[in-house]
């Protein structure tokens, strides 16, 4: 289990910078690699990393969002949270960065007074439902079967979790790693009891080692 990054504080949760981007759902735990160049963003990143909070929430558009793209389309309103851990600016003035996942955050937006949208957000409870151990561990075998397949062209990948991780930090990276409908991660990411967190992301993963078993049936 990766060294997990500090929680936003109440403080940086009330004046929160909100990236939203069309595809992307971003869960606690994982890291995120960006490259900001529209102009608002330009602001968002140098604002980040000047006299705001190093950190950002990151928020999924809600389908239709094409037609207002460049003013503020709709958003899910619960969304990640994360701090940016490496930074570097490029000569042409856009950034790249690094997010690692603190927390879920429920998005509250304020006004708008700038470039770039921002939000009162709220953290969520990391859920403290007890995982039953058998749940768990058909996760891990589903995972580890598709884990199996993913080394036969890259052999250094690895799940990044183990059993005695705790089944919410489980979910999440399992789910960054292996479920890629931008819809279904936002399910994901808004079931705040880890054992329907486990349930999903065990079905979605169930899902996709079925269809790589169809796919290497011989012809």
């Amino acid at each position: 289990m990766n060294e997990p990054a500090e929680p936003l504080t109440p403080s940086e949760l009330a004046e929160l910078p909100v990236f939203p981007l069309p595809r992307c759902v971003f869960f606690p735990g994982s890291t995120l690699p960006l490259h900001l160049f529209e102009p608002r963003y330009r602001a968002l990143a140098e604002h980040c990393l000047t006299e705001g909070p190093a950190a950002m929430a990151i928020a999924l558009l809600q389908p239709g969002y094409e037609d207002d793209y460049d003013g503020r389309p709709p958003i899910h309103a619960i969304a990640g949270a994360g701090r940016i851990i490496a930074h570097e600016t490029n000569d042409d003035g856009t950034h790249d960065i690094l997010l690692h996942g603190t927390q879920r955050v429920r998005l509250d937006e304020l006004p708008e007074s700038g470039p770039f949208r921002v939000a009162r957000a709220t953290a969520l409870p990391t859920g403290d439902v007890s995982v039953p151990k058998g749940d768990l561990l058909a996760l891990f075998s589903c995972a580890s079967r598709v884990a199996e397949v993913v080394r036969r062209r890259h052999p250094e990948f690895s799940l990044g979790v183990t059993p005695s991780d705790p089944a919410p930090y489980v979910a999440d990276i399992l789910a960054d790693r292996f479920v890629a409908d931008a819809a279904r991660r936002q399910c994901i990411l808004e079931a705040l009891d880890p054992s329907v967190r486990v349930s999903l992301v065990t079905e979605a993963i169930g899902e996709l080692l079925l269809m790589l078993a169809e796919h290497e049936q011989p012809s």
